[in-house]
């Protein structure tokens, strides 16, 4: 059971598309749309690891130039 009082709140921005999906799904289920985000952030998988890991495996799979990337325009040279 959790307890309002031991909740601490955060607020956060979402697409609008987003924001009428949770509000629909609210509304259908008869619950919040706190109680929502807070179901999915607890069902989150805790060893997801950190962005490389869940993606070392794409690095060096596009083609292109074997150089590093560059920008020639005189401010973001380096003096």
């Amino acid at each position: 059971m959790i307890v309002v009082s031991d909740m601490k709140g955060i607020t956060i921005k979402l697409p609008e598309a987003i924001a009428r999906q949770l509000k629909e799904q609210a509304r259908q289920s008869g619950r919040s749309v706190a109680a929502l985000i807070r179901e999915r952030i607890q069902a989150a998988p805790d060893d997801a690891g950190s962005v490389y890991e869940l993606t070392s495996d794409l690095a060096g799979s596009l083609a292109g130039s074997q150089s590093s990337a560059t920008n020639g325009r005189s401010r973001f040279r380096r003096f």
